[in-house]
């Protein structure tokens, strides 16, 4: 497939955080909600790609408890990102590869955007988009739109790869072709449900493949 600019989400794609995000998660439903850990956990991964709260929001609609619970998510998960998170040697190596064919690299995440930022300021990529509960700048359309501008490069040239079925939803509805990570846990069925033209990846460093010689 063509493509000028590649846009890959964060958590679970780049970087291998989303198994503690999911046990630290069900920890407090549990602990808040007195759900069991295991259901927690499950419904957490299955939501995934929102910002936390949101998250909850689904979990738990009108829940008074919501938003001092994802405060508490969010301050836990600003010291784990500073501490544990790396961007592996060979993913390094590929998105250095992807660049020197000539293709744009972004980051579209749903982390607060300070952590994406801080995390991403020596990687080789040219934007680091993360999500701004201020405004709703975050994952899908607003990220989308602000990487059309800003890169002059249709959405029909732009590649969205995440690991998440929300991933496929938000690059369907933002009209993004998507490639999908099927070493996250979801079927391919589940992607193809919210993005009938999904490609798929058995791990990120088939993306090269996919691209073959037609990056732009």
């Amino acid at each position: 497939m063509k493509a000028r600019l590649i846009v890959f989400d964060l958590d679970g794609t780049l970087i291998d955080t989303m198994g503690d995000y999911a046990d630290r998660a069900a920890m407090l439903i549990e602990t808040h909600y007195g759900r069991d850990f295991d259901w927690a956990r499950r419904r957490y991964l299955e939501t995934s790609g929102l910002p936390f709260i949101r998250q909850l929001d689904a979990l738990f609609p009108g829940d008074a408890r919501n938003e001092a619970v994802a405060e508490a998510f969010e301050r836990w998960k600003d010291g784990y990102l500073a501490g544990h998170a790396r961007l592996a040697p060979d993913v390094s190596r590929l998105l250095e590869d992807l660049r020197a064919r000539g293709l744009r690299l972004a980051i579209s995440s749903n982390n607060l955007e300070p952590y994406v930022t801080r995390l991403a300021r020596d990687w080789p990529v040219d934007a680091a988009l993360g999500y701004r509960p201020e405004d709703g700048f975050g994952k899908g359309e607003p990220h989308f739109r602000w990487l059309e501008a800003q890169f002059r490069t249709p959405r029909g040239e732009m590649l969205f790869v995440g690991d998440s079925t929300n991933d496929a939803r938000l690059a369907r509805e933002a009209g993004v072709p998507f490639a999908a990570l099927l070493d996250a846990g979801f079927e391919a069925g589940a992607y193809r449900r919210h993005h009938p033209e999904a490609r798929l990846l058995p791990d990120l460093h088939a993306l090269e493949g996919l691209l073959g010689d037609h990056a732009a």
